[in-house]
């Protein structure tokens, strides 16, 4: 099945590359112009088909392809006039050039209604899990509520839902939205820019199919001894649903942490199980940690509809220094619930302090303390695990790390990767700290020599944790849902929709691309565009033909771009001589060629390295 999908996958990629050269060779004939190569893949001839005159090949290097025309290069008078490509009209020219786009954008609009008649599968635009502090979280959004429109145009798929968020960048967008109670309601949210990923993300997850998940038991492992068996439906972990709300704390037990046998209940066909499951000790131990954490105190998300906090003037991105004139070290806003009748936060806004006060009863602290989420800030503040070497060590909430074996630590990753290289053996550290808890005035952990600060050194012996394996795992479906065109007019309407849509998302992730709203590592290359291929394939004949019309598109867009060696390039040439009357000179055509050739072999090796990351 694999070898089947693999190979299904190679041979989409090469039908568009064969589309796209098609198109130039279909445009030379028509234009009267010699074909000399049509070639699927670059590099020396492995072998071939003459045939009119032109050379068709398969060659070495099986990335893209080419079609070779007589007069191609200015320079080349091999030919006579009348059917090389330089003596040709400027109209037969730009016909030429324009060629391949033409046949993948043709092949594209024919795919697109074919594959909604016959019905696609998308992953539905349901929200699953919603992160804490993120922009839904923000806006009020909840498990199993359905996102309709995203600025007043129709979703029909979370990836859909993603794209049109992830466009829209740091602007506020609305959303509509329909309950699980059937009511629909218009959502203010602004996506938050996630810089690992380089997008622009509501912070959602998709929703997980209705049916309990079925099970991936391990050959030899413990489960498949208590008598679990693949293929089992799993119902529950010690009388735990896992399904809905409860998946997550079900599967609390199995986080390879907890030593203690499970009770498992599985249907297997008409039968239900109760089988406990003792787990084994994994030959692997944890790696070696000494136990501590960032201590959160930079607002990553406010909740809207509360009047005090807005009153506060509590924003995204404050650092949260003290609360009540007392430094916060703790790392939950859960101490802002008791307190003197006026409320004080100190925090650090764009690089001073600012007070914010407002006269705060009891259930508006408590308020406060659930409608904001907090996230680790830049300096190195740490907080110590329960039970973890650091806290033994004598390490405390609030220290802030000044070297680890004598190497200064300026950011989180520079501690990381200290603590990483001294492996299993014992590492000092030198930490400043604040000697009293009731301080009556502001506290700055960014000023290194307060009166009220002292510097120690703590030793701290990393350890290895026992890692616990219960050999089997939940197999989790996502919510589908089938996009079915109702008649062919439907079909040809939703091709249309679903072409100008890709088409504006291309256009709009370049721009993004260029004012840094979108990383360029969501780029990809061959290895990603196979990885994406093989995973359509697996998805069923609707699917990959759906994607291979993305593709095509994709393919479409890119080679009309003002680049030379692309199409784009070559009609942008077309376009200057039809401007000033006369062609640009050898030399600039020659030049302009290198720099084309130069930058895209960059950009290929820049997204295969974005590839490979992904793959490690």
């Amino acid at each position: 099945m694999e070898l089947g999908s693999i190979f299904l996958a190679a041979l989409g990629i090469g039908l568009l590359i064969f589309i796209h050269e098609l198109g130039h060779f279909l445009a030379a004939r028509a234009a009267g112009v010699r074909v000399e190569v049509f070639s699927l893949g670059f590099g020396p001839r492995l072998c071939g088909v003459p045939w009119k005159g032109t050379d068709f090949r398969l060659s070495l290097v099986p990335f893209g392809g080419y079609v070779m025309v007589a007069g191609q290069d200015p320079s080349d008078q091999r030919y006579p006039s009348q059917v090389s490509l330089h003596s040709k009209t400027l109209g037969q020219r730009a016909l030429f050039w324009s060629g391949g786009v033409l046949m993948n954008t043709l092949f594209a609009l024919i795919v697109f209604p074919l594959v909604f008649h016959a019905g696609v599968s998308f992953l539905a635009p349901v929200v699953g899990t919603v992160e804490f502090g993120g922009a839904a979280w923000e806006a009020g959004l909840a498990r199993g509520e359905r996102v309709l429109a995203v600025a007043g145009k129709s979703m029909y798929s979370f990836e859909n839902l993603a794209v049109e968020v992830a466009l829209h960048g740091n602007r506020p967008v609305q959303l509509l939205v329909r309950g699980v109670d059937g009511g629909e309601r218009l959502v203010t949210a602004t996506a938050h820019f996630d810089a690992e990923r380089g997008l622009y993300e509501l912070g959602i997850r998709p929703s997980m199919a209705p049916q309990a998940p079925t099970l991936l038991v391990v050959e030899g492992g413990a489960a498949q001894r208590a008598g679990l068996q693949t293929g089992d439906t799993l119902l529950s972990i010690n009388g735990v649903a896992v399904l809905g709300e409860t998946f997550g704390p079900a599967l609390k037990p199995l986080d390879g942490t907890a030593s203690e046998p499970v009770v498992v209940l599985v249907r297997r066909g008409t039968q239900e199980l109760a089988i406990t499951v003792a787990p084994t000790v994994h030959p692997e131990p944890s790696p070696p940690r000494i136990g501590v954490a960032a201590l959160p105190r930079r607002v990553l998300g406010i909740r809207l509809g509360d009047g005090f906090t807005n009153r506060l003037g509590l924003q995204r991105n404050d650092i949260v220094l003290a609360i009540d004139d007392r430094p916060f070290l703790s790392g939950d806003l859960a101490v802002v619930r008791d307190g003197p009748e006026r409320l004080r936060l100190h925090v650090l806004r764009d690089g001073r302090e600012v007070v914010l006060e407002q006269t705060a009863s009891k259930a508006e602290r408590a308020v406060l303390a659930e409608h904001v989420a907090l996230t680790r800030a830049d300096t190195v503040l740490l907080q110590p695990t329960p039970g973890s070497a650091a806290l033994d060590a004598g390490l405390r909430s609030g220290d802030r790390a000044e070297t680890v074996d004598g190497t200064a630590v300026r950011e989180w990753s520079d501690m990381r990767r200290a603590i990483e290289r001294a492996g299993d053996r014992p590492i000092s550290m030198t930490v400043r700290r604040v000697r009293s808890t009731a301080l009556s005035t502001f506290y700055d952990p960014a000023q290194k020599d307060l009166p009220m600060e002292e510097v120690v050194t703590v030793t701290i012996t990393p350890r290895r944790n026992t890692v616990y394996d219960f050999g089997f795992s939940p197999q989790v479906a996502e919510l589908r849902e089938e996009t079915k065109a109702t008649s062919l007019f439907d079909a040809l309407r939703l091709g249309t929709v679903c072409s100008l849509d890709l088409v504006k998302q291309l256009y709009v992730t370049l721009k993004r691309l260029v004012t840094g709203d979108v990383g360029a590592k969501n780029l990809g290359g061959i290895i990603r565009i196979s990885q994406v291929s093989y995973d359509a394939a697996q998805r069923g004949p609707s699917w990959f033909w759906y994607f291979l019309a993305l593709l095509s598109l994709n393919l479409a867009f890119v080679n009309l771009l003002p680049i030379p060696v692309l199409d784009g390039g070559y009609l942008m040439f077309v376009l200057i001589e039809r401007v000033k009357g006369s062609p640009v000179s050898t030399k600039v055509y020659g030049y302009s060629q290198v720099v084309g050739l130069v930058f895209v072999l960059l950009l290929v090796l820049f997204v295969t390295y974005n590839d490979i990351l992904r793959l490690l």
